[in-house]
């Protein structure tokens, strides 16, 4: 048995992080592509740092309004990374929602979305009663609730139906719920409506992200507002 949760409270079994956009998609793309681990970070700051500290070639990744921040390689973009050479290089995303979804005592946590649904459902059967979150939660994004929907369906099809499968229902193709979404709206508004189509693809990932490692930034130590928290994502197979 599994559960969507749209709350944030601690998962006590594994947890499947869906998001689709803006950043779960590229996210897979990246692994997929050969990248060797993918940092989730909360803003350009904590990027810079993390790419300071891996002392190394390392992408990064993040936008403002549609343009990516100075000294930064490119913007969250399925269309600009699709066959971008990556292979063997990492990778820093500026992401905060997803990065926000997840809590810093949480270990155990698979990314899953549209693109690489195939692998995930095909690894995340082995696990114990995984807990489905959608990105964004307590305030879910609609894309994200929808593809979680979407897994959990086919995760499993015995379970009492809930807001997710209910969404999945009033939009049976993943482009319209991406496109109807705010975040997909915000896309659109920027005329990037193709990113849609991208993310909306079933299965084109071979790869699933796994949680690798959990990075803390004290404040006092980086001149920081808060504690922040940058997470370390590779590929893996059950």
């Amino acid at each position: 048995m599994c559960r969507v949760d749209l709350c944030r409270t601690p998962a006590p079994n594994p947890l499947v992080l869906v998001e689709a956009l803006p950043a779960g998609s590229v996210l897979s793309l990246l692994l997929a592509q050969g990248a060797t681990e993918v940092w989730v970070a909360p803003g350009p700051k904590v990027a810079r740092l993390l790419a300071e500290e891996l002392k190394e070639e390392v992408l990064l990744l993040g936008e403002v309004e549609g343009f990516p921040p100075e000294g930064f390689h490119g913007r969250l973009s399925l269309v600009d990374l699709t066959g971008a050479e990556v292979r063997g290089k990492k990778a820093v995303l500026v992401a905060p929602i997803l990065n926000a979804s997840l809590l810093p005592e949480e270990e155990e946590v698979y990314l899953a979305n549209f693109r690489n649904a195939k692998a995930a459902l095909a690894a995340l059967r082995s696990l114990p009663g995984p807990v489905l979150r959608p990105a964004g939660a307590p305030e879910p994004l609609l894309s994200a609730v929808v593809a979680a929907g979407f897994l959990a369906k086919r995760l499993f099809p015995e379970t009492p139906p809930s807001l997710a499968t209910a969404l999945l229902k009033a939009f049976p193709d993943p482009q319209e719920a991406l496109f109807q979404s705010p975040e997909g709206q915000a896309l659109h508004r920027q005329g990037r409506t193709e990113e849609l189509a991208w993310a909306s693809l079933i299965g084109v990932d071979p790869v699933v992200p796994r949680l690798a490692g959990v990075r803390r930034f004290p404040k006092e130590a980086f001149g920081l507002t808060q504690d922040r928290y940058a997470q370390r994502f590779v590929a893996w197979s059950a």
